[in-house]
């Protein structure tokens, strides 16, 4: 654990925030509190991809290498934290908080409820399921140990395979699902994945047509199960391209299928907190199916604020006891993550059009940047420094995964000593050596011709 000690942390009344994860997405909670005098603290396990740390609303920046349980509850003790509010902002951080709410809610206010609340999020077997319970519309989805389980459903081409726990995969991967055209890709992309999960949490899912504009989340802050501020909004423009990871251009809409399947998800599980659920429009039977379920702050959180609606510091407020009063109106707004975004467009076959949406949603509404700030600036900085000497790497790595490979094949004799002389012909063998199944047993299996 090593303590930035730039910064005098200030006597204050107020309540103050510790924020897991120093990435764009706790740089924007650290922005929304610090506006607003509370004190934050920034956490992050890896010092050099923490942007939050350079952010003048930061107070202090910890690089925690230990057991960050253990961390949070001697911090807390010995800095008397009592009643500060704790925000996980990546899944990983939001099942640790779940899993040890007990031991963490004796010091801290929590933004994230228990296990039973948030698997619904983090495990998208669940996730579906109450979907379906709910009416809610879905992709068509299976699992299985095989990919054979899966073809005996008669998949419907092409697929996409994803982890049922997407924290398990993507930080190995820097990809969030792996496409597949064929029966043959289907076993191939199967193997990948198991060196990553194991194979029941494998979901095989249908891919919806159409690109990121036919997203559409839906955003909330709900308290004791009610929803009491919301906002829908669609993603225009996404990076990669072809099949994003996260979103880089965004603008709220109205959309009432999406506001009412999201809400009726989040109060069926008596939600309290912030949280975005994703949907994705089919043009095949025009409806919206659900994707994903972020129980934390989301990518692109802070177009909340812009729209009037600053999810975070409301949820501080709830959080600290203050009254929120329900919000039913808000403002039009856009969001833009300026680096892939330029990327994004760059990449685009159609240039034009993109830069004139770009600066349509520029004059029609409020606007606000994922990490550039005429007040708060270094955050931006550290941010272009770290894609240029990082930012090519993970995109390799990416590009590494989604790179088809055509599976080595062997065929091999074997005879038992003295076959040959009996005049008897060996059995051929086929050897399959699969590269990326972990498996030993499958990596040298060995099938009969």
């Amino acid at each position: 654990m090593n303590l930035n000690p730039r910064r005098s942390e200030p006597r204050n009344i107020k309540p103050g925030a510790i924020v897991l994860g120093g990435n764009f997405v706790g740089l924007g909670v650290a922005r929304s509190l610090g506006a607003h005098g509370i004190p934050v603290w920034v956490v992050d396990a890896d010092r050099s991809k923490s942007i939050a740390q350079f952010s003048r609303y930061t107070k202090r920046f910890f690089e925690c290498k230990e057991n960050l349980v253990e961390f949070l509850l001697r911090e807390g003790r010995h800095h008397d934290l009592q009643g500060w509010v704790l925000f996980p902002t990546t899944d990983e951080s939001v099942e640790m908080v779940s899993a040890n709410h007990e031991s963490l809610s004796s010091i801290y206010q929590l933004a994230a409820p228990r296990a039973e609340i948030t698997q619904f999020a983090l495990d998208k077997r669940l996730t579906y399921g109450r979907a379906a319970e709910l009416g809610i519309a879905t992709p068509w989805t299976a699992t299985g140990n095989h990919p054979s389980d899966v073809e005996d459903r008669n998949p419907p081409y092409p697929l996409i395979l994803k982890p049922a726990v997407n924290h398990h995969f993507f930080p190995h991967t820097n990809v969030k699902a792996l496409p597949v055209e064929n029966s043959e890709e289907l076993h191939q992309r199967f193997a990948q994945m198991c060196r990553y999960v194991s194979a029941d949490s494998i979901l095989a899912q249908e891919r919806i047509p159409g690109g990121g504009e036919n997203q559409f989340s839906y955003c909330a802050l709900c308290r004791s199960g009610k929803v009491i501020a919301s906002l829908v909004a669609q993603r225009r423009r996404q990076y990669p391209i072809e099949f994003g990871n996260a979103s880089t251009f965004v603008q709220t809409v109205e959309q009432p299928v999406v506001e009412s399947s999201g809400r009726r998800f989040l109060e069926s599980i008596g939600y309290d907190g912030i949280g975005e659920i994703e949907f994705k429009f089919d043009p095949r039977d025009s409806q919206y199916k659900i994707l994903d379920a972020n129980l934390r702050p989301w990518g692109w959180h802070t177009l909340g604020k812009a729209a009037s609606i600053d999810f975070t510091y409301l949820l501080w407020q709830q959080k600290t006891g203050i009254d929120v009063a329900p919000i039913t109106k808000h403002r039009k707004a856009a969001w833009v993550r300026e680096i892939t975004d330029v990327v994004a467009i760059a990449k685009s076959h159609n240039r034009g059009a993109e830069i004139k949406a770009l600066l349509s949603a520029w004059a029609s509404g409020k606007f606000t940047l994922a990490t550039f700030s005429v007040l708060d600036p270094l955050p931006f900085f550290a941010e272009l420094f770290l894609w240029a000497t990082s930012g090519i790497s993970r995109q390799r790595k990416a590009q590494q995964i989604l790179q088809p490979k055509v599976p080595v094949l062997k065929v091999t004799v074997e005879a038992e000593p003295g076959l040959f002389s009996a005049g008897l012909t060996p059995e051929p063998v086929l050897e399959t050596y699969a590269g990326d199944d972990p498996t030993p047993a499958r990596k040298n299996s060995r099938i009969a011709l």
